[in-house]
């Protein structure tokens, strides 16, 4: 995989959104979520997160086809309230398949 990510311009294809796994949550990611939704955080954590394999951290749900729930189409609906973890990528994690990176790795 490319480590120069100098010229990682985005497609919004969404490939990052239908990783398995879980997205992890901080509290500022509850808040600021939840304040976008426009739910109370205890509303927010209720209807949309579950715990974590590792018992410590909440994540976001997942849509049966395991896609992130916030996911429609390519698009994310919480893209301006999105978690840290997404902020990040692919700067701390990467996905195969994503187009953005395969592009980098033939150049």
């Amino acid at each position: 995989m490319a480590d120069n990510l100098e010229g990682f311009s985005c497609q919004a294809c969404g490939t990052c959104c239908r990783w398995s796994g879980y997205v992890l949550l901080t509290n500022q990611d509850i808040t600021q979520i939840a304040k976008h939704l426009d739910l109370t955080e205890e509303e927010f954590i209720d209807q949309h997160t579950r715990l974590a394999a590792n018992r410590q951290q909440l994540a976001l749900l997942d849509q049966p086809n395991g896609a992130c729930a916030f996911l429609k189409g390519n698009r994310c609906q919480i893209y301006s309230a999105r978690p840290e973890q997404c902020r990040t990528f692919p700067y701390k994690w990467r996905v195969e398949g994503c187009p953005a990176l395969d592009l980098l790795e033939k150049h």
